[in-house]
């Protein structure tokens, strides 16, 4: 362990990772607000803002699995 890392997950090589799942949620926030609203009339505030999360939640999963795709760390 190197650089202050610590061990299991987490430490400070693994920011690709960390903000492709921000990208992602954020992404996934974006497409609830301005894709799903407009197309689907959702009636209610609780079935709404439980859509928003599952959306959110979806984006920030599908994000973060991207990263981890894109930035692997080689095999030693």
């Amino acid at each position: 362990m190197e650089n202050g890392e610590r061990s299991g997950s987490g430490g400070q090589s693994d920011w690709p990772v960390r903000l492709a799942t921000g990208v992602g949620t954020v992404t996934g926030a974006a497409v609830a607000l301005f894709v799903i609203k407009p197309l689907v009339d959702i009636p209610g505030f609780w079935p709404g803002l439980i859509a928003f999360v599952a959306v959110t939640g979806v984006g920030g999963v599908l994000g973060r699995l991207v990263g981890w795709l894109l930035f692997r760390r080689p095999p030693k």
